[in-house]
């Protein structure tokens, strides 16, 4: 009898669910799909599908149609709502709030038919965690380990609400059990890691995520924080870490509450000191700018030196790559223009151009950070379109070409540098 011959839908099942364990996944789903023409009402057979379909970009769409006809099927089974849950939030870009607020619902029906199992809470927690919802995640998250310790997904996102909280001495027990209990789990690695990155000590965050990715290769989150590790050699960026670790206790309301304070307080401040101490205000418009440019530019001059460093350029994705070179570039070539300046006296022309650039820099850098379904090709575009009209204004300025329009452009660069630095800030069109 050939080994590909199920005589059941069930023994067709049990070999996909044990090719599925071995990471077999396109044979598991040939099983699942043998099972189904065996017996097209075979409900496992569609859940298993749709977990499958679930982990590849190219697969994901089919996911949910396997997961609706798992519910069609089982409208009472918590497990496949669970699964449609865990395929909507898979196929919501980021910043389609609705669609995600659609699998919430249906994880918080799951956990309505069955509060007792784990699995619906571990997805509700996810879906909590998605919306930044922290203290949902939380609960949610312990209500599965409640019923089961062992919920791998449970404790990865109690791990992120906490430190997202900033209860990191809960983190730090969470992840020193996970580790007692077992010293080879990737995710306790990981998440070890990326408590020791929000701290500040880039050096143990690496040495974290270096062993998770031994343990496991293919961890994209460990991958992610080996990148993050790298880059917070660069103190600038370690500084943008710790404040985006205090920032991320608030909701995106309150931060959003305390950037608009910050501004006002600022502005206030500044209109006393304009008269009061014109020094004190001078002082004060630098600490600002430097406080905004640094928010935005310091992850793309921490990957600068991912770069240049051959090891380092080894965990780095294209685009990430392509993050360090363009913003990178664009830094040095703002602080080029300024030494430029006070060189040869170009009678401001080479501030201009640096402020030209640096703001041409600023907006590359918020296009290759923006994952927003619809705001990321609008950044792509204006972030394209500073880019060269950077270098176009630099060639005109410092060249004997006489380009025409330079002018124009410069001011073109600036305004959409502004602009796009307040929609980055408010989250508006970005994520």
């Amino acid at each position: 009898m050939p080994d590909d011959f199920h005589p059941s839908p069930e023994a067709a099942y049990s070999r996909g669910r044990l090719l599925q364990a071995q990471h077999r996944i396109q044979d598991a789903i040939a099983c699942y799909k043998q099972a189904l023409a065996l017996d097209a009402h075979h409900t496992p057979s569609f859940i298993m599908l749709a977990l499958c379909w679930m982990e590849e970009a190219e697969t994901a769409p089919q996911s949910i149609d396997a997961a609706r006809r798992a519910v069609a099927l089982a409208p009472e089974d918590a497990f496949a709502r669970s699964v449609l849950a865990l395929a909507l939030n898979a196929n919501a870009k980021d910043g389609q709030t609705g669609a995600i607020k659609e699998s919430l619902a249906e994880a918080e029906a799951a956990v309505g038919l069955d509060s007792d199992a784990d699995f619906s809470h571990a997805v509700l927690a996810r879906l909590h965690l998605r919306l930044r919802d922290f203290q949902k995640a939380e609960a949610s998250a312990r209500a599965a380990l409640a019923l089961n310790t062992e919920n791998s997904m449970a404790t990865e996102v109690l791990s992120v609400a906490l430190l997202n909280q900033r209860k990191d001495a809960d983190n730090q027990d969470l992840i020193r059990y996970q580790l007692e209990r077992d010293a080879e789990d990737d995710s306790a690695h990981t998440s070890a890691g990326w408590l020791a990155l929000m701290k500040g000590d880039h050096k143990k965050a690496n040495e974290h995520f270096l062993e998770a990715l031994r343990l496991n290769p293919m961890s994209e989150n460990a991958r992610m924080g080996l990148v993050e590790s790298f880059r917070a050699r660069s103190w600038p960026y370690r500084m943008q870490l710790k404040f985006t670790h205090f920032m991320n206790q608030f909701t995106e309301g309150r931060q959003t509450a305390i950037m608009l304070g910050g501004f006002l307080g600022y502005r206030l401040l500044h209109a006393w000191l304009k008269t009061a101490s014109p020094a004190l205000d001078a002082l004060l418009i630098g600490i600002w700018l430097t406080f905004v440019l640094w928010s935005h530019l310091a992850r793309g001059f921490g990957a600068v030196f991912m770069v240049m460093d051959r090891f380092a350029r080894q965990a780095l994705q294209k685009s990430e790559f392509w993050e360090g070179v363009v913003v990178g570039g664009l830094i040095f070539a703002s602080v080029g223009s300024l030494v430029l300046e006070l060189i040869f006296q170009t009678k401001g022309d080479g501030g201009y151009l640096a402020l030209i650039l640096i703001l041409a820099a600023v907006v590359n850098a918020a296009a290759f950070t923006n994952d927003h379904w619809i705001g990321r090709h609008i950044f792509a575009v204006a972030g394209a379109f500073a880019g060269m009209g950077g270098l176009y204004c630099a060639a005109d300025m410092f060249t004997p070409l006489n380009l025409p329009y330079g002018d124009i452009l410069g001011a073109l660069i600036i305004i959409s540098g502004v602009i796009l630095m307040w929609l980055r800030s408010l989250g508006m069109l970005y994520r």
